[in-house]
């Protein structure tokens, strides 16, 4: 037996994967409607939504300064 059998093995098995992905992501945007050259975006748009919801809750609390709350 050859000694990087396994490498070639792993690299058939990470192809099978990524064909997988993407038969997947196509269904997926397919059932959303949604036409292939838009998925991408909708995507990037969704991660950038995340991204400014996570900046928004971990920005640190500041007590508040007007004076009808401070009563």
């Amino acid at each position: 037996m050859h000694p990087d059998m396994h490498l070639y093995t792993e690299r058939h098995r990470a192809a099978e994967l990524r064909a997988e992905v993407t038969r997947w992501r196509l269904h997926r945007d397919c059932r959303r409607g949604l036409p292939p050259r838009w998925a991408a975006g909708v995507t990037a748009l969704g991660w950038t939504l995340v991204s400014a919801g996570l900046r928004l809750i971990s920005l640190p609390q500041r007590p508040p300064t007007h004076r009808s709350a401070l009563r």
